[in-house]
């Protein structure tokens, strides 16, 4: 609770800062676009076909160029084939960034940054060993945003993130032999966004 307490102070503060900021001159019509499009909600349909990860991000438009954003994704549903066998990819993660968008918001390409937590538990989909641990770090990721009307996007998009875990690995998924145990630096994919996006 007071890591997500964190990350919602974390992104108040900056939501304050930047939105003191006057909006520069945009391009034709940006003016009815800023008066309206202030949020963004989206949910990644990509994270539900991998495993059923639960996920919501939104997007606060600071600048004709810049968005603030926050979200969190959940998965705790573990798979089996049978009784002696199970694969899971379950996680909590929690972070805030940034996007930079060329032309305006909402609209066209964009690239971002994040710092990001992960508490993460997966194994037995590419090999029978399970690793679980605490993860923190930095991401960056880039995509396009396409507009399909005044409301809605479909957002695209990969990222990537490194950082520092402290881990605990098992000898398979389900048995609770322990045979590796530390802290080690990461860099990783992130995910791959196809989301939609309702602009509000």
């Amino acid at each position: 609770m007071k890591k997500i307490l964190l990350f919602a102070v974390l992104f108040c503060a900056a939501s304050a800062a930047l939105g003191a900021q006057p909006l520069p001159q945009g391009p034709p019509g940006w003016e009815d676009l800023e008066k309206r499009a202030r949020f963004g909600l989206s949910q990644n349909l990509a994270d539900y076909l991998f495993l059923g990860t639960l996920n919501a991000d939104v997007q606060y438009s600071v600048h004709r160029s810049w968005t603030l954003q926050a979200g969190a994704k959940y998965n705790n549903w573990t798979w089996r084939h049978r009784t002696d066998d199970q694969f899971e990819s379950r996680q909590q993660a929690y972070y805030i960034g940034a996007r930079w968008w060329p032309w305006y918001t909402y609209s066209g390409w964009w690239a971002g940054t994040k710092l990001q937590y992960r508490e993460y538990n997966r194994g037995g989909i590419i090999a029978r060993e399970t690793e679980e641990g605490d993860a923190f770090g930095l991401g960056a990721s880039a995509g396009y945003s396409v507009h399909l009307n005044p409301w809605l996007d479909v957002d695209f998009g990969i990222g990537f993130w490194g950082g520092f875990a402290r881990y605990v690995t098992y000898a398979c998924p389900y048995c609770g032999e322990r045979i590796d145990e530390g802290s080690k630096a990461f860099f990783l994919p992130d995910e791959i966004r196809i989301s939609l996006m309702f602009i509000l």
